[in-house]
Protein backbone atom coordinates (compact mmCIF):
# COMPACT_ATOMS: atom_id res chain seq x y z
CA UNK A 1 0.00 0.00 0.00
CA UNK A 2 1.61 3.43 -0.53
CA UNK A 3 1.11 5.85 2.15
CA UNK A 4 1.06 9.75 1.50
CA UNK A 5 5.07 9.98 2.55
CA UNK A 6 5.54 7.32 -0.01
CA UNK A 7 4.42 9.29 -2.83
CA UNK A 8 5.85 12.49 -1.43
CA UNK A 9 8.77 10.42 -1.61
CA UNK A 10 8.62 9.11 -5.14
CA UNK A 11 7.01 13.10 -6.60
CA UNK A 12 9.30 13.94 -9.69
CA UNK A 13 9.16 17.04 -11.38
CA UNK A 14 9.95 17.87 -14.81
CA UNK A 15 12.34 21.04 -15.95
CA UNK A 16 11.99 22.59 -19.31
CA UNK A 17 16.24 23.97 -19.90
CA UNK A 18 17.02 25.98 -23.38
CA UNK A 19 20.93 26.53 -23.65
CA UNK A 20 21.18 25.94 -19.96
CA UNK A 21 18.28 28.25 -18.66
CA UNK A 22 15.72 27.10 -17.11
CA UNK A 23 12.04 28.14 -18.67
CA UNK A 24 9.52 26.22 -16.67
CA UNK A 25 8.99 23.51 -13.81
CA UNK A 26 6.14 21.29 -14.89
CA UNK A 27 4.54 18.18 -12.97
CA UNK A 28 4.00 16.46 -15.82
CA UNK A 29 5.89 15.70 -19.30
CA UNK A 30 2.14 16.54 -21.06
CA UNK A 31 2.31 19.55 -19.94
CA UNK A 32 5.84 20.44 -21.20
CA UNK A 33 4.31 19.33 -24.50
CA UNK A 34 0.87 21.26 -24.48
CA UNK A 35 3.52 24.15 -23.44
CA UNK A 36 5.77 24.01 -26.04
CA UNK A 37 3.18 23.38 -28.65
CA UNK A 38 2.62 21.70 -32.05
CA UNK A 39 6.73 22.32 -33.20
CA UNK A 40 7.72 19.79 -30.16
CA UNK A 41 7.14 16.25 -30.37
CA UNK A 42 3.98 14.94 -29.00
CA UNK A 43 3.42 13.30 -25.24
CA UNK A 44 3.20 9.60 -26.83
CA UNK A 45 6.76 10.29 -28.50
CA UNK A 46 8.39 11.52 -25.32
CA UNK A 47 6.99 8.88 -23.21
CA UNK A 48 8.41 5.71 -24.61
CA UNK A 49 12.04 7.36 -23.80
CA UNK A 50 13.68 6.15 -20.81
CA UNK A 51 16.89 8.03 -20.19
CA UNK A 52 16.94 11.65 -18.40
CA UNK A 53 17.61 14.45 -20.00
CA UNK A 54 15.61 14.51 -23.19
CA UNK A 55 16.81 15.95 -25.31
CA UNK A 56 15.12 17.83 -28.21
CA UNK A 57 16.58 20.55 -30.34
CA UNK A 58 18.18 22.99 -28.38
CA UNK A 59 15.83 22.06 -25.13
CA UNK A 60 16.90 19.29 -22.32
CA UNK A 61 13.91 18.11 -20.09
CA UNK A 62 15.30 16.24 -16.97
CA UNK A 63 13.29 14.68 -14.31
CA UNK A 64 14.14 16.53 -10.78
CA UNK A 65 12.90 14.90 -7.32
CA UNK A 66 10.28 17.01 -5.48
CA UNK A 67 11.27 18.84 -2.21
Amino acid sequence: MNTYTDRKKAKRHYVLLKDCEVIATFGSLKKICNYMGDAFPSYWTLVRREEFPIIVDDYKIFKVKHH
